[in-house]
C-alpha cells in the first residue's frame, strides 16, 4: 500500500527547529505529526528554576533584528518578551591577561587598549581596501576574512573571541559563508562599510507605504520567564499533532512516501522533515540511503558544559557592569566566556545575589567537558579569580553538559549542505536544524519557511 496525499508530513524531532517547521507547515495547510523521543518538547532548549535562580539549559536569548525569527514568532504566539537591561551594554574581552572593554563608540575605539595604534588604523582603513579578487572568491574562514578586511589585530582581539561565543570554536575553522552570511554578503558588495551603504540604499529604494512595520523591538531579547515560555506556546499550538515519548528507529521508503519505524510501531507519511542532529539522522537513514548516512556522519558538533554559579552580589562587583566576558584564545583560563545572567535579565537570581553562566569546552577545548563536576567547578573558580577577581566560594552551583552541543560549520559547509539538500529532495525528505542552515534560534526558526517551500515541491 503506497502513501497518499492525505498522509501527514512527519517531523522527526520536537526541538525548536522541528516545532517551528511543524507550525509553519500546519499554517500552510499540511497535516503534520511531530515525533519527539523525549518526554517533553524543546530539545536542548528549556528553562529550569532552582533555589530562586532561573537557568536556561542552552540558548538564552535572541536578537530582535530578524524579521522572521524568534521575536516575530513570540509575537505571533502571544509570548511576552523583554529586552536586555541597559546595564548589559558593555562587553568585555579577556586578552593578554587583562579584562578589556569592547569599544562601544568612536571615542572608546580611540582610547581602547584592545588594539595598538596600528590595529586601530587597520580597522578604520577598511572602506579603502579593495574588494575581493573574483578569482579567489570561494569560501574562507571568518578569521581570514577579518584579517583581510580589518587587520590581524582586530581578527585576534575582537572577531575571534566573538566567534568563540557563537560556535565555541577557533575562528580559523569556521566558514564565513555559512557561519556569517551577512558579512559574506557585505564583502561581496565591496566590503563592510561600502557594502552596508549599498545595501541600505537598496532597502531604502524598496520601502513602500504598504511595507509592514516591525512590531517587536530590536536588540537582545528573551521571553519573559525564559525560553520555556516559547517552547510551551509552540507545543500548545500544535496540540495532539505533537507526540512525545516516541523514538524513531529507522526510516524506510514506502511507495510515494515514507514510513518511520518507532519503538511503538510504524507511522506512515507523505514525506519527512528530519529535525534531528545530523548524526542521529544518519542512523535513521542508514538502511534507506547508506551514502546519505555516511555523509551526515561527517558533520561535527562540539561538546559544551554550561556551569551556573551563584554568589552574593558583593562577591562579584564586576558582574554589575555589562553582558559578560569572552576569553581570547591562548589565555591561561580554560573558560570560553561568562554571561552576567542576572545583570542581563534582572530577576534571575535571588535579591542581593548574582548568577554567572560559565561556558566550557567547545571545539577549542573539548576535554574540559570530560572533567568531573568537582574539577570543573574548581577550574571555574580559578578562572573567575583570574578574570574577575572573584575569591569567594559560590553559594549556588548547577552544571549542564551537552556532549553533542554546538554544530560546527567548517569552510565549505554551505556547499556540502546544498548538495545534501538536493539529494534528499527526491526522497521526500528535508534536513532541518542547527547542523545545516544556521546555529542560532533565529536561524532555525526562520529556516521553517524553507522547509515549507521544500514540502510544497513534493506536489510536483
Amino acid at each position: 500500500m503506497s502513501s497518499g496525499a492525505t498522509d501527514p508530513v512527519l517531523v522527526l524531532g520536537g526541538g525548536v527547529a522541528g516545532l517551528a517547521a511543524a507550525l509553519r507547515l500546519s499554517q500552510a495547510g499540511h497535516e503534520v505529526v511531530v515525533l519527539e523521543a523525549g518526554p517533553t518538547p524543546g530539545g536542548v532548549v528549556g528553562t529550569v528554576a532552582v533555589d530562586g535562580y532561573l537557568h536556561e539549559r542552552a540558548a538564552s536569548s535572541f536578537l530582535g533584528s530578524a524579521d522572521d525569527g524568534a521575536a516575530a514568532l513570540c509575537d505571533e504566539l502571544g509570548v511576552a518578551v523583554q529586552a536586555a537591561a541597559p546595564a548589559a551594554r558593555s562587553r568585555w574581552i579577556y586578552l593578554d591577561g587583562a579584562l578589556r572593554r569592547l569599544p562601544r563608540n568612536p571615542l572608546e575605539l580611540v582610547t581602547t587598549d584592545l588594539l595598538t595604534w596600528r590595529g586601530k588604523l587597520d580597522l578604520v582603513r577598511e572602506p579603502l581596501r579593495p574588494g575581493r579578487d573574483p578569482a579567489h572568491a570561494g569560501d574562507e574562514s571568518i578569521h581570514a576574512f577579518a584579517a583581510r578586511r580589518l587587520g590581524p589585530e582586530v581578527a585576534r582581539a575582537i572577531v575571534a573571541p566573538f566567534v568563540t561565543g557563537i560556535f565555541a570554536a577557533d575562528a580559523h575553522a569556521v566558514s564565513l559563508a555559512a557561519g556569517f552570511p551577512k558579512l559574506a554578503a557585505l564583502d561581496a558588495d565591496g566590503g563592510l562599510v561600502r557594502g552596508a551603504l549599498r545595501q541600505g540604499l537598496r532597502r531604502l529604494a524598496g520601502v513602500t507605504a504598504s511595507s509592514p512595520r516591525r512590531r517587536h523591538p530590536r536588540g537582545l531579547l528573551a521571553p519573559v520567564g525564559g525560553m520555556q515560555a516559547m517552547v510551551t506556546a509552540m507545543a500548545e499550538r500544535l496540540g495532539p499533532s505533537l507526540r512525545c515519548g516516541v523514538t524513531a528507529r529507522a526510516l524506510v521508503a514506502s511507495g510515494d512516501g515514507v514510513e518511520v519505524v518507532t519503538d511503538t510501531g510504524r507511522v506512515r507519511g507523505r514525506g519527512v522533515v528530519l529535525a534531528l542532529p545530523a548524526r542521529a539522522t544518519a542512523e535513521l537513514v542508514a538502511g534507506a540511503d547508506p551514502v546519505l548516512a555516511a555523509r551526515l556522519t561527517g558533520f561535527q558538533r562540539a561538546p559544551a558544559a554550561v556551569l551556573y554559579l551563584g554568589y552574593p552580589a558583593t562577591a562579584v562587583p564586576r558582574a554589575a557592569d555589562g553582558f559578560g566576558l569572552l576569553v581570547a584564545q591562548g589565555e591561561a583560563a580554560r573558560l570560553l566566556g561568562v554571561v552576567f545572567e542576572s545583570t542581563v535579565w534582572p530577576g534571575r537570581a535571588p535579591a542581593g545575589h548574582v548568577l554567572l553562566r560559565c561556558i566550557y569546552g567547545g571545539a577549542r577545548d573539548p576535554g574540559a567537558v570530560g572533567l568531573d563536576d568537582d574539577a570543573l567547578v574548581a577550574a571555574a573558580r580559578a578562572d573567575l579569580a583570574r578574570t574577575l577577581g572573584v575569591s569567594a566560594a559560590p553559594t549556588h552551583v548547577e552544571l549542564i553538559r551537552w556532549p553533542a552541543g554546538i554544530a560546527q560549520y567548517p569552510v565549505g559547509h554551505r556547499e556540502r549542505v546544498a548538495e545534501l539538500d538536493g539529494r534528499v529532495r527526491a526522497s521526500r525528505m528535508v534536513l532541518a536544524g542547527a547542523d545545516y542552515h544556521g546555529v542560532g534560534l533565529n536561524d532555525v526558526i526562520a529556516d521553517a519557511r524553507r522547509v515549507v517551500r521544500e514540502v510544497a515541491g513534493w506536489r510536483a
